[in-house]
């Protein structure tokens, strides 16, 4: 399998949990928080990486609009990368037949990416995967992130 033939099959795959491809990535946008998925290959061997940016509206008194940008050259508020545990699956000359990837492919998707998305469409949830050590947050960014969720509360 390519790199083409894998962002197709991921954009098959990921229509189910909400991502739609936009300017070469795979996002989602919420009140509260823009999602973006992109690959990267890697200069030095097979493997693809799976980025995966939040864009969280309000921080640093920032209004995102989704762009190319955002998806192609930006790191994000947050950023972290797939699992080590799926690096098979991105490594585009591992033994796994087109099947077998796909097949993995999906396990991913449901084992990891759709509770994962869904829990980063808000900052308490962003919140809640820093405090439990899935995402790291930068101090700065934390920061930012308390003084959102102190504001929210004011208006629920």
């Amino acid at each position: 399998m390519n790199l083409k033939v894998l962002k197709r099959t991921f954009a098959e795959i990921t229509k189910s949990i909400g991502l739609e491809t936009k300017f070469g990535g795979f996002v989602k946008e919420t009140e509260e928080v823009v999602i973006v998925l992109s690959f990267q290959k890697s200069s030095y061997s097979t493997q693809v990486y799976l980025n995966i940016k939040l864009y969280v509206q309000g921080i640093f008194g920032k209004k995102y609009q989704l762009s190319r940008e955002l998806v192609c050259s930006d790191v994000g508020d947050v950023f972290r990368r797939s699992p080590k545990d799926y690096d098979q699956i991105f490594d585009l000359g591992s033994d796994l037949s087109d099947n077998e990837r796909i097949e993995q492919l999906k396990a991913f998707v449901d084992d990891f990416l759709s509770g994962f998305v869904q829990q980063v469409s808000t900052v308490k949830g962003i919140m809640s995967l820093a405090e439990k050590g899935e995402l790291f947050l930068l101090p700065a960014v934390k920061s930012e992130l308390e003084k959102i969720s102190e504001r929210n509360r004011l208006y629920l």
